[in-house]
């Protein structure tokens, strides 16, 4: 594909994403118009017992939210490309009534403190071109009235509602309040390379989404940017290393929008995630199983896909349409190392072994020596997460050891697993070990 991922590819991956985000609002949008008809709301077509993982539902508003801002990040290729469009005019012509129905009108009257919460999707259309006079009327009242109340909200949270008001203005804010903001945010802090949660990492990828309005304007970083794309490879690590492409395609997006030189990291990520959308036709989500897929009645499998996978390809239209943006579009492939220093060869049999092994390890497999060669401080990170996470102090050892030796003792999961490994000394030290499961820990 030369030096950087083609660029057809990277269109026919937004289509695919405009596809199942279209299938996703007219599933909504019918269920809607049936109870408003008055019909009985219809019973989630899936029985759970049929499952062993739960699938999301599709929430109407959240749905239709997503949507609009996928026609957002796109509308970049309105101008060239007519079948986009042509996509772009028909899906938002789908979501425009029912992001203005009187539903969303009585919510934002109910409930003044999330008007933009619940008018999002209108003021992503507006800034589209789809413009509504009466919903902008009531909410420029509720924006500017004084008594509506303000619940309690995370600083990113704080951040998107100043982002919403700047979509919906057309304006930006105060350079100073929003480095202010970004400043309270995860951003300005090092991720927990070993421990960080999935919510913890989502939230890391929607301030970078807020921050930069998807790649549109730069950001003041409250710190170092070569350590917040450092934190990033390690959260790409441990994302595809849970099999979560969802989050994996959001923290991607880090690269595009910030402007960023895409990682080997990076790009081994991207590939793993195209990888899978072209063997299933779409991205999976962190709950679509294939046995579960199989399971289900023929009738049933594109309810159970949406309902699993519909956001993770609305993301991954969200990064393909982001990474067009001139000189942000992925490496067709890990660049290789210029030696092989089997660096690589002494860490991957620190892997704790799992019972199933992740899309990576046969994305993995297929690279040439060289090029696993460049991805050394990848499966550092991954033994050193694998090992902590089953308190195999021993194994965190090692893998410090190994690291200290092929000079990969720079990151963010190799200090702070030095850090463990120094808490846990203290520990043993204080005599705190009676339990057998902190005495195998600290062997």
């Amino acid at each position: 594909m030369g030096q950087f991922w083609d660029r057809r590819d990277l269109i026919r991956r937004i289509y695919q994403a405009l596809d199942i985000a279209g299938r996703a609002v007219e599933v909504v949008t019918n269920r809607q118009s049936r109870t408003q008809a008055g019909e009985r709301a219809s019973p989630n077509l899936i029985p759970r017992e049929d499952l062993e993982l739960q699938s999301r539902p599709l929430i109407a508003e959240k749905v239709l939210t997503e949507a609009s801002m996928l026609l957002r990040t796109v509308v970049c290729l309105r101008e060239s490309d007519t079948a986009v469009a042509q996509a772009v005019d028909k899906l938002a012509h789908r979501i425009a009534p029912y992001a203005r129905s009187e539903s969303v009108m009585v919510a934002l009257c109910r409930e003044p403190a999330f008007a933009l919460d619940h008018a999002a999707a209108h003021i992503h259309l507006v800034d589209l071109g789809y413009s509504n006079e009466a919903i902008d009327r009531l909410l420029k009242e509720i924006l500017n009235g004084e008594d509506t109340g303000r619940p309690e909200r995370l600083p990113g949270q704080d951040l998107e509602h100043e982002w919403l008001k700047e979509v919906w203005s057309g304006g930006r804010m105060n350079a100073e309040t929003h480095r202010d903001l970004v400043a309270r945010t995860c951003m300005a802090r090092r991720i927990d390379s070993l421990g960080a949660s999935s919510f913890d990492l989502y939230a890391f990828t929607h301030v970078v989404l807020h921050a930069s309005d998807m790649g549109r304007h730069p950001v003041q970083l409250p710190r170092p940017i070569a350590e917040i794309e450092e934190d990033a490879d390690a959260a790409v690590a441990a994302a595809v290393d849970a099999d979560n492409l969802d989050l994996t395609a959001e923290l991607l997006w880090t690269w595009p929008m910030l402007g960023l030189p895409w990682s080997p990291v990076a790009t081994f990520g991207f590939g793993v995630l195209a990888s899978a959308q072209d063997e299933l036709g779409f991205v999976p989500g962190p709950e679509y199983s294939v046995p579960n897929c199989k399971l289900l009645p023929p009738l049933l499998h594109e309810e159970y896909m949406l309902r699993t996978s519909y956001h993770a390809n609305i993301v991954m239209g969200f990064l393909c349409a982001t990474a067009l943006q001139l000189g942000r579009s992925p490496p067709a492939s890990v660049a290789p190392l210029a030696a092989v220093s089997g660096v690589i060869d002494r860490i991957t049999p620190l892997l704790d072994a799992r019972t199933r092994e992740p899309r990576w390890v046969a994305a993995f497999s297929r690279l040439d020596s060289t090029q696993r060669e460049a991805l050394s401080s990848f499966a550092l990170t991954l033994a050193l997460r694998r090992a902590a996470s089953v308190h195999k102090m021993s194994l965190v050892r090692e893998c410090l050891r190994i690291g200290l030796q092929c000079g990969l003792d720079d990151g963010p999961a190799f200090r702070q697993s030095l850090a463990l490994l120094r808490r846990a000394t203290t520990l043993g030290c204080l005599g705190v070990g009676g339990h057998q499961h902190q005495t195998n820990a600290l062997a």
